[in-house]
């Protein structure tokens, strides 16, 4: 399967609440392991309170 599309998407935490943004990143993976769309799917910390989400797909 060929890779045609490409999504990133980066946020900011609130103050005090990084623990709960990765929380909620690292609960997001059991959703997208369900997505057969998605061919690979990456959630990573970009620093003190900023996130990021990238994630790959062979269409729109």
């Amino acid at each position: 399967m060929s890779v045609t599309k490409g999504l990133l998407v980066r946020f900011d935490a609130l103050p005090g609440k990084e623990d709960d943004e990765k929380e909620f990143l690292d609960s997001g993976r059991a959703l997208v392991e369900g997505e057969p769309a998605t061919t690979e799917w990456f959630a990573v910390r970009l620093g003190p309170y900023s996130f990021g989400i990238f994630d790959v797909f062979p269409d729109d």
